[in-house]
């Protein structure tokens, strides 16, 4: 994708994008990872508009993307060490870095934390679009509260219709949100939290930091408003998706589990609705993915969104031991909170 020539139609909707970013409006935006609804940093009324257009709580912190490291050192508080090792490593590209944010950044792109998360886009076009526009651009994914992101230009507008804007850009090469990872000084140490699983994995962060002798631990974060897509329900398709933990059930037997545990399932969770099943299950289809992660994280929304086209009344992903592996985590990490309902 880093290759990718942008043509001259391309770069007329760049920078037709650029000029309702400057009206403080929101633009749809391809990078690397999925599309995003981009709004300038500075217009907080294009940020309030993402919030209306998304559809989604203020209490869901924002992502801020950047077109450089020295971009990014203007607004974080304290731009370490460690934060440089990483974005020299994994800049551009999917891994967003959780700082002490100036006051710069407002409090409504990070829920009133005090830190923010910055990312640098690997797509070319992404990359245009920060230059014409001239300021970072908060993109969340642009998809409504909840539901499952988008990885095509077609999937925006399929999901927001004419009153977006989207650039065109051929399919996200990642496919799933990037890895956002905290970064705090603890003295001569680093105090790393991995907040949401990605593309860049931990192993990853681990072989440099210690290649480079940095003395560091991860430490578990608790709090949900550290980061997007912490939430326990996220990303959910059309119709109900249920995980099945057990390769050995049978669609029959998949079905009356499914049928037992209608009642006791939840009409709603932490705002996101719950997409149940009907009690009449007679379509259930099974969601099929790759078996090899990378190409399987490509894959995995539009299959979300080609199954649910086909109007089952449930999907069904089985879970098995051929799903090990920390891509395979963030895949899976993405496909329970996807999920109506898990069965063990």
């Amino acid at each position: 994708m880093s290759t990718e020539k942008i043509s001259s139609d391309i770069q007329g909707q760049i920078t037709r994008a650029a000029e309702l970013l400057a009206a403080g409006d929101v633009v749809g935006m391809p990078t690397e990872t999925v599309y995003g609804l981009a709004a300038r940093i500075d217009s907080e009324e294009a940020l309030k508009k993402v919030f209306a257009v998304k559809e989604r709580p203020f209490f869901d912190p924002l992502i801020v993307h950047v077109n450089s490291i020295e971009a990014a050192k203007k607004y974080s508080k304290d731009w370490n060490e460690c934060c440089q090792l990483l974005a020299e490593r994994f800049w551009p590209g999917p891994l967003t870095l959780v700082v002490p944010k100036t006051s710069e950044i407002s409090d409504l792109i990070t829920s009133g934390l005090p830190s923010v998360g910055l990312r640098w886009p690997k797509h070319p076009v992404a990359q245009a679009l920060l230059e014409a526009a001239g300021a970072p651009l908060a993109a969340p994914s642009a998809n409504k509260f909840g539901r499952t992101s988008p990885t095509t230009a077609a999937h925006v507008r399929r999901e927001f219709g004419d009153s977006l804007f989207v650039i065109e850009g051929s399919a996200s090469d990642i496919g799933i949100e990037s890895s956002v990872v905290g970064v705090k000084q603890n003295g001569s140490s680093f105090e790393l939290s991995m907040l949401r699983k990605g593309a860049v994995l931990q192993s990853d962060i681990d072989q440099l930091l210690k290649e480079k002798n940095i003395s560091y631990q991860w430490v578990e974060v608790t709090g949900k408003s550290e980061a997007p897509g912490r939430m326990k329900h996220h990303y959910m398709p059309s119709v109900p998706l249920v995980i099945c933990k057990n390769p050995r059930l049978t669609m029959a037997e998949i079905s009356q589990k499914l049928k037992e545990r209608l009642a006791s399932m939840p009409d709603e969770v932490e705002g996101v609705k719950i997409i149940k099943p009907k009690s009449d299950l007679t379509k259930l289809l099974i969601l099929n993915l790759s078996s090899k992660p990378e190409q399987a994280a490509r894959e995995l929304y539009a299959q979300l969104r080609s199954v649910s086209d086909r109007k089952p009344d449930a999907m069904c992903f089985i879970q098995s031991s051929a799903h090990t592996g920390e891509m395979w985590e963030s895949i899976l990490d993405r496909l329970y909170k996807a999920a109506s309902l898990i069965l063990d």
